[in-house]
Protein backbone atom coordinates (compact mmCIF):
# COMPACT_ATOMS: atom_id res chain seq x y z
CA UNK A 1 0.00 0.00 0.00
CA UNK A 2 3.01 2.31 0.03
CA UNK A 3 2.68 2.76 -3.76
CA UNK A 4 -1.01 3.46 -4.47
CA UNK A 5 -0.22 4.40 -8.07
CA UNK A 6 0.81 0.77 -8.64
CA UNK A 7 -2.32 -0.78 -7.16
CA UNK A 8 -5.37 -1.94 -9.08
CA UNK A 9 -8.56 -3.81 -8.26
CA UNK A 10 -7.53 -6.90 -10.19
CA UNK A 11 -8.56 -9.16 -7.32
CA UNK A 12 -12.14 -7.85 -7.32
CA UNK A 13 -14.92 -10.05 -8.69
CA UNK A 14 -16.17 -7.47 -11.20
CA UNK A 15 -14.70 -9.21 -14.24
CA UNK A 16 -17.91 -10.53 -15.74
CA UNK A 17 -19.73 -9.73 -18.93
CA UNK A 18 -23.22 -8.17 -18.87
CA UNK A 19 -26.02 -10.76 -18.95
CA UNK A 20 -27.45 -11.51 -22.37
CA UNK A 21 -30.44 -13.48 -23.59
CA UNK A 22 -28.23 -16.19 -25.07
CA UNK A 23 -25.03 -17.55 -23.56
CA UNK A 24 -22.29 -17.11 -26.19
CA UNK A 25 -20.06 -19.82 -27.55
CA UNK A 26 -16.40 -19.54 -26.57
CA UNK A 27 -13.76 -21.37 -28.62
CA UNK A 28 -9.99 -21.67 -28.61
CA UNK A 29 -7.64 -21.38 -31.57
CA UNK A 30 -3.87 -21.85 -31.47
CA UNK A 31 -1.23 -20.75 -33.97
CA UNK A 32 2.38 -21.93 -33.89
CA UNK A 33 5.06 -19.47 -35.02
CA UNK A 34 8.37 -21.24 -35.38
CA UNK A 35 11.68 -21.67 -37.19
CA UNK A 36 12.13 -19.21 -40.08
CA UNK A 37 9.22 -17.00 -38.98
CA UNK A 38 10.75 -16.57 -35.51
CA UNK A 39 14.19 -15.91 -36.99
CA UNK A 40 12.72 -13.28 -39.33
CA UNK A 41 10.90 -11.51 -36.48
CA UNK A 42 14.09 -11.54 -34.39
CA UNK A 43 15.98 -9.88 -37.25
CA UNK A 44 13.27 -7.26 -37.60
CA UNK A 45 13.36 -6.57 -33.87
CA UNK A 46 17.12 -6.20 -33.91
CA UNK A 47 17.02 -3.93 -36.96
CA UNK A 48 14.32 -1.62 -35.61
CA UNK A 49 15.39 -1.81 -31.93
CA UNK A 50 12.14 -3.45 -30.77
CA UNK A 51 12.00 -6.34 -28.26
CA UNK A 52 10.99 -9.62 -29.88
CA UNK A 53 7.85 -10.11 -27.81
CA UNK A 54 6.65 -6.62 -28.78
CA UNK A 55 7.32 -7.34 -32.47
CA UNK A 56 5.30 -10.55 -32.20
CA UNK A 57 2.50 -8.75 -30.37
CA UNK A 58 2.60 -6.02 -33.03
CA UNK A 59 2.07 -8.40 -35.95
CA UNK A 60 -0.67 -10.26 -34.03
CA UNK A 61 -2.56 -7.02 -33.33
CA UNK A 62 -2.02 -5.81 -36.90
CA UNK A 63 -3.42 -9.10 -38.23
CA UNK A 64 -6.39 -8.69 -35.85
CA UNK A 65 -7.05 -5.20 -37.17
CA UNK A 66 -6.88 -6.48 -40.73
CA UNK A 67 -9.27 -9.36 -40.00
CA UNK A 68 -11.75 -7.01 -38.28
CA UNK A 69 -11.44 -4.51 -41.14
CA UNK A 70 -12.25 -7.26 -43.66
CA UNK A 71 -15.19 -8.44 -41.55
CA UNK A 72 -16.66 -4.96 -41.38
CA UNK A 73 -16.14 -4.47 -45.09
CA UNK A 74 -18.07 -7.69 -45.80
CA UNK A 75 -21.01 -6.46 -43.72
CA UNK A 76 -20.87 -3.13 -45.52
CA UNK A 77 -20.99 -4.93 -48.89
CA UNK A 78 -24.06 -6.97 -47.92
CA UNK A 79 -25.82 -3.75 -46.94
CA UNK A 80 -25.36 -2.48 -50.48
CA UNK A 81 -22.27 -0.33 -49.94
CA UNK A 82 -19.21 -0.12 -52.14
CA UNK A 83 -15.58 -0.83 -51.27
CA UNK A 84 -14.60 2.77 -52.03
CA UNK A 85 -17.27 4.14 -49.70
CA UNK A 86 -16.24 1.76 -46.91
CA UNK A 87 -12.53 2.62 -47.17
CA UNK A 88 -13.38 6.31 -47.04
CA UNK A 89 -15.50 5.95 -43.88
CA UNK A 90 -13.55 3.23 -42.04
CA UNK A 91 -10.07 4.70 -41.81
CA UNK A 92 -9.60 4.44 -38.02
CA UNK A 93 -9.97 1.59 -35.54
CA UNK A 94 -9.07 1.05 -31.90
CA UNK A 95 -8.53 -2.02 -29.74
CA UNK A 96 -8.93 -1.83 -25.92
CA UNK A 97 -6.42 -4.09 -24.18
CA UNK A 98 -5.67 -5.18 -20.63
CA UNK A 99 -2.01 -6.19 -20.18
CA UNK A 100 -0.30 -8.40 -17.67
CA UNK A 101 2.44 -5.85 -16.92
CA UNK A 102 5.58 -6.38 -14.79
CA UNK A 103 5.57 -3.83 -11.99
CA UNK A 104 9.07 -4.13 -10.50
CA UNK A 105 9.38 -0.36 -10.15
CA UNK A 106 10.12 -0.09 -6.45
CA UNK A 107 13.48 -0.01 -4.72
CA UNK A 108 15.28 -3.38 -4.84
CA UNK A 109 12.27 -5.04 -6.53
CA UNK A 110 14.61 -6.60 -9.06
CA UNK A 111 16.32 -8.56 -6.28
CA UNK A 112 13.09 -9.91 -4.77
CA UNK A 113 11.24 -13.14 -5.46
CA UNK A 114 7.52 -12.61 -5.87
CA UNK A 115 4.61 -11.94 -8.20
CA UNK A 116 4.78 -8.25 -9.03
CA UNK A 117 2.75 -8.29 -12.24
CA UNK A 118 -0.55 -6.47 -12.40
CA UNK A 119 -3.17 -5.54 -14.98
CA UNK A 120 -2.86 -2.30 -16.93
CA UNK A 121 -5.27 -0.91 -19.54
CA UNK A 122 -4.11 0.36 -22.91
CA UNK A 123 -6.06 1.37 -26.03
CA UNK A 124 -4.14 0.70 -29.25
CA UNK A 125 -5.14 2.86 -32.25
CA UNK A 126 -4.73 2.08 -35.93
CA UNK A 127 -5.52 4.07 -39.06
CA UNK A 128 -5.20 3.85 -42.82
CA UNK A 129 -2.28 6.29 -42.63
CA UNK A 130 -0.14 4.02 -40.43
CA UNK A 131 2.22 1.52 -42.02
CA UNK A 132 2.99 -1.86 -40.50
CA UNK A 133 6.44 -0.80 -39.28
CA UNK A 134 5.07 2.45 -37.88
CA UNK A 135 2.37 0.51 -36.05
CA UNK A 136 4.97 -1.77 -34.40
CA UNK A 137 7.15 1.22 -33.48
CA UNK A 138 4.18 3.07 -31.96
CA UNK A 139 3.22 -0.02 -29.94
CA UNK A 140 6.80 -0.40 -28.69
CA UNK A 141 6.81 3.27 -27.69
CA UNK A 142 3.53 2.89 -25.77
CA UNK A 143 4.89 -0.08 -23.83
CA UNK A 144 8.40 1.31 -23.33
CA UNK A 145 7.08 4.54 -21.78
CA UNK A 146 4.25 2.73 -19.97
CA UNK A 147 1.52 4.89 -21.44
CA UNK A 148 -1.21 2.82 -19.90
CA UNK A 149 -3.74 3.38 -17.13
CA UNK A 150 -4.53 1.54 -13.93
CA UNK A 151 -6.82 -1.44 -14.38
CA UNK A 152 -10.51 -0.53 -14.55
CA UNK A 153 -12.53 -3.38 -12.95
CA UNK A 154 -15.89 -2.03 -14.18
CA UNK A 155 -15.16 -1.95 -17.91
CA UNK A 156 -12.53 -4.68 -17.95
CA UNK A 157 -14.90 -7.34 -19.25
CA UNK A 158 -15.02 -5.53 -22.60
CA UNK A 159 -11.23 -5.46 -23.01
CA UNK A 160 -8.97 -7.98 -24.71
CA UNK A 161 -6.75 -9.61 -22.08
CA UNK A 162 -3.12 -9.97 -23.23
CA UNK A 163 -0.55 -12.17 -21.48
CA UNK A 164 3.01 -12.67 -22.77
CA UNK A 165 4.99 -15.59 -21.33
CA UNK A 166 8.58 -15.66 -22.62
CA UNK A 167 11.24 -18.11 -21.55
CA UNK A 168 14.38 -17.14 -19.69
CA UNK A 169 16.82 -18.18 -22.44
CA UNK A 170 19.90 -17.59 -20.29
CA UNK A 171 21.51 -20.59 -18.63
CA UNK A 172 21.55 -20.12 -14.84
CA UNK A 173 24.40 -21.68 -12.96
CA UNK A 174 25.92 -24.70 -14.67
CA UNK A 175 22.81 -26.74 -15.48
CA UNK A 176 19.52 -24.88 -14.99
CA UNK A 177 17.71 -23.77 -18.16
CA UNK A 178 14.01 -22.95 -18.20
CA UNK A 179 11.99 -25.15 -20.54
CA UNK A 180 8.37 -25.89 -21.38
CA UNK A 181 9.03 -29.28 -22.94
CA UNK A 182 6.82 -30.84 -20.27
CA UNK A 183 3.90 -28.70 -21.46
CA UNK A 184 4.36 -28.80 -25.22
CA UNK A 185 6.33 -32.01 -25.73
CA UNK A 186 5.25 -33.70 -28.94
CA UNK A 187 2.76 -31.03 -30.01
CA UNK A 188 4.97 -29.48 -32.68
CA UNK A 189 4.42 -31.38 -35.89
CA UNK A 190 1.49 -33.35 -34.50
CA UNK A 191 -1.87 -33.30 -36.35
CA UNK A 192 -4.35 -30.63 -35.36
CA UNK A 193 -6.85 -31.66 -32.71
CA UNK A 194 -10.49 -30.68 -32.65
CA UNK A 195 -11.30 -27.11 -31.71
CA UNK A 196 -12.30 -26.78 -28.06
CA UNK A 197 -15.50 -24.83 -27.39
CA UNK A 198 -18.01 -24.27 -24.63
CA UNK A 199 -20.81 -21.91 -23.64
CA UNK A 200 -20.07 -19.27 -21.01
CA UNK A 201 -19.96 -15.55 -20.33
CA UNK A 202 -16.59 -14.38 -21.63
CA UNK A 203 -14.67 -11.25 -22.59
CA UNK A 204 -14.32 -10.66 -26.37
CA UNK A 205 -10.86 -12.26 -26.49
CA UNK A 206 -8.09 -13.59 -24.29
CA UNK A 207 -4.75 -13.53 -26.10
CA UNK A 208 -1.73 -15.46 -24.81
CA UNK A 209 1.72 -15.43 -26.41
CA UNK A 210 3.74 -18.27 -24.89
CA UNK A 211 7.26 -19.31 -25.81
CA UNK A 212 7.86 -23.05 -25.99
CA UNK A 213 11.49 -22.92 -27.14
CA UNK A 214 13.96 -20.34 -28.52
CA UNK A 215 12.57 -20.99 -32.01
CA UNK A 216 8.88 -21.54 -31.23
CA UNK A 217 6.03 -19.39 -29.90
CA UNK A 218 2.38 -20.40 -29.45
CA UNK A 219 -0.38 -17.85 -30.02
CA UNK A 220 -3.48 -18.93 -28.11
CA UNK A 221 -6.79 -17.13 -28.64
CA UNK A 222 -9.87 -17.73 -26.50
CA UNK A 223 -12.60 -16.07 -28.53
CA UNK A 224 -16.17 -15.04 -27.81
CA UNK A 225 -18.00 -16.08 -30.97
CA UNK A 226 -20.45 -13.17 -30.61
CA UNK A 227 -17.53 -10.76 -31.11
CA UNK A 228 -15.09 -12.89 -33.14
CA UNK A 229 -16.87 -15.63 -35.14
CA UNK A 230 -15.02 -18.45 -36.85
CA UNK A 231 -14.99 -16.51 -40.14
CA UNK A 232 -12.98 -13.80 -38.36
CA UNK A 233 -10.59 -16.44 -37.00
CA UNK A 234 -9.92 -17.81 -40.49
CA UNK A 235 -9.26 -14.28 -41.74
CA UNK A 236 -6.93 -13.67 -38.79
CA UNK A 237 -4.86 -16.80 -39.48
CA UNK A 238 -4.46 -15.79 -43.12
CA UNK A 239 -3.69 -12.18 -42.23
CA UNK A 240 -1.08 -13.21 -39.65
CA UNK A 241 0.92 -15.16 -42.20
CA UNK A 242 0.80 -12.30 -44.67
CA UNK A 243 1.57 -9.67 -42.02
CA UNK A 244 4.79 -11.46 -41.03
CA UNK A 245 5.81 -11.54 -44.69
CA UNK A 246 4.87 -7.87 -45.17
CA UNK A 247 7.02 -6.80 -42.21
CA UNK A 248 10.01 -8.27 -44.03
CA UNK A 249 9.34 -7.27 -47.62
CA UNK A 250 6.97 -4.28 -47.41
CA UNK A 251 7.13 -2.74 -43.90
CA UNK A 252 5.61 0.55 -45.07
CA UNK A 253 2.42 -1.15 -46.29
CA UNK A 254 -0.63 0.36 -44.49
CA UNK A 255 -2.19 -1.92 -41.91
CA UNK A 256 -5.79 -1.23 -42.94
CA UNK A 257 -5.85 -0.12 -46.55
CA UNK A 258 -3.53 -2.84 -47.75
CA UNK A 259 -2.87 -3.67 -51.39
CA UNK A 260 -4.71 -6.98 -51.10
CA UNK A 261 -4.04 -8.06 -54.68
CA UNK A 262 -0.24 -7.91 -54.45
CA UNK A 263 0.21 -8.62 -50.72
CA UNK A 264 -1.80 -11.83 -50.75
CA UNK A 265 -4.96 -10.55 -49.06
CA UNK A 266 -8.49 -10.47 -50.36
CA UNK A 267 -9.12 -8.24 -53.36
CA UNK A 268 -11.86 -5.58 -53.09
CA UNK A 269 -15.17 -7.09 -54.08
CA UNK A 270 -13.98 -10.68 -53.59
CA UNK A 271 -14.67 -11.07 -49.87
CA UNK A 272 -18.27 -12.22 -50.46
CA UNK A 273 -16.97 -15.10 -52.59
CA UNK A 274 -14.62 -16.16 -49.78
CA UNK A 275 -17.44 -16.04 -47.22
CA UNK A 276 -19.65 -18.09 -49.48
CA UNK A 277 -16.97 -20.77 -49.76
CA UNK A 278 -16.55 -20.99 -45.97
Amino acid sequence: WSHPDQLSMRSCTLDSTPPTKWTPWVYNHEVLVEADAVAHLRRCGKTYKIPFDVVLLGVVLAASFRASWLQQRTRHFYKGGTDEDFERKTDKMTMPLTFYAPMRDGDLNDTMVGLFSDWRDLTVPCSSLVGLLGFCLDLADLIRHRRWTIFDPVNNAQNILVNILPLDEEVRGEQFLQTRAHEYGGRRGSPNDRRRCYKAAHRPMRLTLEQEAPDAWWISLDLNADHYPTAWCRAFAKSLTQTIKDLKSRPMLPVLRADWASSGGTRPGAMEAQVAQT
